[in-house]
């Protein structure tokens, strides 16, 4: 009997996508709002890296499992 929840494929699909495409997004968003502020003189090195390997960490969706 199956459970009505949600299955393992779906799960993997769904993580695969959030990898893809959201850490890519946040870092980007992150790494803008860096930008933005050096330009008034507040630079932060630890934004800009942090931006980059969330873009960066897009690149891990290849380490999940195709279903």
């Amino acid at each position: 009997m199956e459970r009505g929840g949600p299955s393992r494929a779906t799960l993997r699909t769904t993580a695969k996508m959030a990898l893809r495409f959201g850490m890519p997004v946040i870092g980007l968003a992150i790494f803008g709002d860096a930008i933005v502020r050096s330009v008034g003189g507040d630079i932060e090195h630890g934004r800009f890296a942090l931006g980059v390997l969330l873009m960066l960490a897009g690149f891990t969706s290849k380490l999940v499992p195709r279903s």
